[in-house]
């Protein structure tokens, strides 16, 4: 029982938010072209649709008719508003951490007399050591 309830309020809501309210139109269009086919009995479901879908429509006689079949124009008739509260004040606590620096030296000028004085030395050669 819930769920044939939960289709039918579904089908109503479709029936009357969307387009598909222009499915209950149909009718009109059976009876619209059944006096098209009294006035003339040569014309074709094609031709009708042709006439009153596809090709410019004319200001004629039935001109009221034709725009009250289905698909013709669009029923806007739902206007939706949107009411929002405005937010609230938020406070944000921040913990700034203070930024330390570290300042590398880069001592490239490393003064001659230092090499002379340190351990790691290039090898001697022998013609060196003799004399």
């Amino acid at each position: 029982m819930k769920r044939w309830g939960a289709v039918w309020l579904l089908c109503i809501y479709t029936a009357g938010a969307t387009e598909l309210q222009q499915l209950l139109r149909f009718p009109l269009l059976i009876q619209h072209y059944c006096t098209h086919k009294t006035e003339n009995p040569h014309i074709t479901i094609a031709q009708f649709l042709t006439i009153h879908y596809i090709e410019a429509q004319p200001f004629d006689n039935d001109y009221e008719q034709d725009m009250q079949l289905p698909f013709k124009q669009s029923d806007e008739h739902c206007l939706t508003f949107s009411w929002q509260l405005p937010a609230s004040p938020v406070s944000v606590l921040v913990n700034r951490q203070p930024v330390t620096y570290k300042h590398i030296l880069y001592n490239d000028n490393i003064p001659a007399s230092l090499f002379k004085a340190a351990i790691f030395k290039p090898p001697a050669t022998a013609t060196s050591l003799i004399a």
